[in-house]
């Protein structure tokens, strides 16, 4: 979508963000770790807006030549838009200028929409963690090595 501006996130968008996490009945990350993250080097944040209007963010954190993506989501009226796959290949651009070699990622083994996108970007299922989400999930874990 041409409309849609991407830039690093802002400590006044981190309410609009946990409220995008309230679409999907989840709660991935809280304010106050969001805030913080934001105040750290090793932490890196961008934001989805469309029509002034923030519709997704994603969130990684990176030491030395790893990175792993803490939380990607995107506003549940905003789904298969393309806008999970720009927010992504932001943060691939990114850990190619900052020479990271591998990208982890933990998803939902239920998640067959986000394990779809991962694949479409090269990353590979490598690992499973029992009980992982809410102690009740699975999770798969992938990575991209670059």
């Amino acid at each position: 979508m041409n409309n849609i501006i991407i830039r690093k996130m802002q400590k006044k968008d981190i309410e609009k963000c946990i409220d995008i996490e309230k679409t999907h009945n989840v709660k991935i990350l809280s304010k106050e770790i969001i805030e913080n993250d934001l105040s750290q080097a090793s932490k890196y944040y961008l934001v989805a807006i469309l029509n002034d209007t923030i519709v997704g963010y994603i969130g990684m954190s990176y030491v030395l030549d790893t990175a792993d993506i803490i939380s990607i989501v995107v506003k549940k009226d905003c789904t298969n838009k393309g806008i999970a796959s720009l927010l992504l290949n932001k943060i691939i651009e990114f850990c190619y200028k900052k020479k990271i070699k591998n990208i982890f990622l933990e998803v939902r083994k239920s998640n067959i929409i986000a394990q779809s996108l991962y694949n479409k970007f090269g990353f590979v299922k490598i690992s499973e963690r029992k009980k992982y989400y809410d102690n009740i999930e699975d999770a798969y874990i992938f990575n991209k090595i670059i």
